[in-house]
């Protein structure tokens, strides 16, 4: 199994723990991209991208998350355990992509820097930093 599709398999394995689905949720595309299947509760698109773009090189890039429960710390919860995946495969950055003004604001609260005014990145190490403070 490629690194790609044990990344998909662990982020499906803990959207299925944490909100109580039986059944798979997240694929993988082609292009690497993580995804969700039409859901009402969970909405995630996560690019996955060991070269440099727009985002530095090895960065896990959040292109879309939502929950239907908001502001109860799911996105918190999600983003160290994007962090901790990181770690596991050796990705440096994690990153959010076209945010909008709730997302913007979330990416500042966690201690992302703006890339352009619309995306957002920080290092794993920083990101990590921040959760050991909120302990």
């Amino acid at each position: 199994m490629c690194e790609y599709e044990e990344i998909r398999e662990a982020i499906d394995s803990y959207l299925m723990k944490r909100f109580r689905y039986r059944r798979s949720l997240v694929y993988l595309t082609p292009d690497n991209i993580v995804t969700t299947r039409r859901n009402s509760r969970i909405d995630l698109y996560l690019r996955i991208r060991r070269i440099e773009s727009l985002f530095p090189p090895d960065c896990l890039i959040i292109a879309r998350i939502g929950f239907q429960k908001e502001r109860i710390g799911h996105g918190s919860h999600f983003v160290r355990f994007l962090a901790e995946i990181a770690v596991k495969y050796g990705f440096r950055y994690v990153g959010i992509e076209s945010t909008n003004e709730k997302s913007s604001s979330f990416a500042k609260k966690l201690g992302f820097y703006s890339i352009d005014g619309f995306n957002y990145a920080i290092s794993v190490k920083n990101l990590l930093s921040y959760f050991q403070y909120r302990r």
